[in-house]
């Protein structure tokens, strides 16, 4: 482990900064003296005023000064570029009240601002790689309804505006407002289209090959490791689409002697072996006499259909499983508020007290299957208990699997790293979790009868086994707690 961390840290000094198409647009402007002018407090030329690449966390009126006297009228201003920061709010927004054209993209925005209905004049809005959702306390379609004038609003690259479903809402949503221009990124029509992914889902990819390995990263990751780790220049997205980007990091690894070409395959990159170093974890051993009863009761669970153990019971398709069954904590309603749905048709009445409260039909659908694997959950979580005691209280769901493979993904819901257990009588030392580290190193982390923890928002995947031979697996994960942001992938076992 400590060997492995050194060679990670080594790896992140010899990085290249991340450099987009945004940013060398930006210099070849500076260098053609089309945006470098007035660099001084706010950047102002003119009608215009630029904030972008500050690291500005706050913002306020005051950065658009050029001198510390204070200026009552910001009517000059027409355009205003904030992009590039880490602003979540622009507060005092309404007093630009001739502001034309607002720049707000790549930032941390989860929703516009408050007063965005007072820039009566304003043209074009442009908030696109943000946290923003096609909702009104996101949006504020009804303040955007007010801008008679707007005609493109972009919010193109947040992944919860991602679907021609997404885009027709918004534009719906602006209505009686017309003539907008809604630039949504649609995932599925980027992803799928021709040669930009290989397979519909992880669950039909061949683990074994690079490029299904670097499926599960979207575009933007993609470009940016092509910039970071292997010093390429950056791609334009109008131009080079994933397709190419993909072919430009299978190069590099080819470059570097980690694709391995089939010898039926030589000219073509996605058919190319993955070959990154590799390094070994073992999880944490879990007392055998308890996993001599869970995996008692898992194969009692197998095949029985009213328990959800048949091969016609795979709640998650796009996994290449026998298989699949999502167990959630029995109180998951007091973990999550959320799933209460105020106002749901399809809910019926509790009487526990509470004459308001309602139990939606997906939450009968969770009791029912517990109450037929309540013993198999007690089981699983005391597995749980006994290794990581805090993890424990906040496991909000298990998947158990049977037959679990290759499938190379990531789990964008979860809220932080997921524990792993594996048994049957698949040989020791195959079957393990495969997870990616870094660019260039891959982790096998060994869950027989231990549990191994894996932070799942980096790709990952099933390592082969003998399909003929028994493999189950219960996925412990936290989708309720506070977020947390993606460090290490893999950890040393109780942390």
């Amino acid at each position: 482990m400590l060997l492995y961390t050194a060679r990670l840290e080594s790896e992140e000094r010899l990085k290249a900064p991340n450099r987009e198409i945004d940013d060398v647009r930006r210099e070849e402007e500076e260098e053609a003296g089309e945006g470098g002018e007035n660099e001084g407090s706010g950047s102002t030329c003119s009608s215009s005023a630029s904030l972008r690449h500050r690291g500005l966390k706050e913002f306020s009126l005051g950065l658009l000064l050029e001198s510390l006297t204070p200026v009552v009228d910001f009517g000059w201003l027409k355009r205003l570029d904030v992009s590039n920061n880490e602003l979540s709010a622009l507060p005092g927004l309404a007093s630009l009240a001739n502001l034309e054209v607002l720049c707000m993209k790549r930032n941390w925005f989860n929703a516009l601002p408050d007063d965005i209905g007072k820039l009566l004049k304003l043209r074009v809005l442009d908030c696109s790689r943000n946290f923003l959702k096609p909702k009104e306390d996101s949006l504020h379609f009804s303040q955007l309804k007010l801008l008679k004038d707007l005609r493109v609003l972009d919010v193109s690259l947040n992944q919860k505006c991602r679907t021609a479903e997404h885009r027709a809402f918004i534009q719906s949503s602006l209505l009686p407002l017309e003539g907008v221009e809604v630039r949504v990124t649609v995932w599925q029509e980027a992803t799928n289209a021709g040669h930009n992914c290989i397979g519909k889902s992880a669950a039909v990819r061949d683990a074994s090959l690079l490029r299904s390995q670097l499926e599960p990263w979207g575009t933007v990751n993609l470009r940016r490791r092509l910039v970071r780790d292997f010093g390429d220049d950056p791609t334009d997205p109008a131009v080079v689409d994933r397709a190419g980007v993909m072919e430009r990091l299978l190069t590099c690894y080819k470059d570097e002697g980690m694709l391995r070409m089939p010898p039926d395959g030589l000219d073509n990159l996605n058919v190319g072996i993955g070959r990154r170093r590799t390094v070994e974890i073992d999880g944490a051993p879990v007392r055998k006499d308890l996993l001599d009863e869970l995996l008692e009761e898992l194969r009692s669970w197998r095949g029985d259909r009213n328990r959800g153990g048949c091969s016609r019971n795979r709640e998650r398709p796009s996994i290449n499983a026998e298989c699949y069954l999502i167990l959630c904590a029995p109180n998951f309603n007091q973990l999550d508020l959320r799933t209460k749905h105020d106002g749901d048709e399809n809910g019926v009445r509790c009487n526990h007290g509470d004459e308001n409260s309602k139990v939606s039909r997906r939450d009968q659908r969770r009791a029912k299957k517990m109450e037929g694997n309540s013993h198999l959950w007690e089981l699983a979580l005391t597995a749980m208990r006994e290794t990581d005691p805090d993890f424990a209280k906040r496991c909000s769901e298990i998947a158990v699997t049977y037959g679990f493979t290759g499938s190379p993904h990531i789990d964008r819901q979860n809220s932080g790293p997921f524990y792993g257990l594996s048994l049957g009588d698949f040989a020791e030392g195959t079957g393990g979790i495969m997870v990616e580290c870094s660019a260039r190193v891959l982790a096998r982390v060994n869950t027989k009868n231990r549990l191994g923890k894996v932070d799942g928002r980096h790709p990952h995947w099933v390592d082969q086994y003998d399909k003929e031979e028994e493999r189950f697996s219960l996925i412990y994960y936290d989708t309720l707690s506070a977020y947390q942001q993606p460090g290490p992938a893999i950890f040393t076992t109780g942390t």
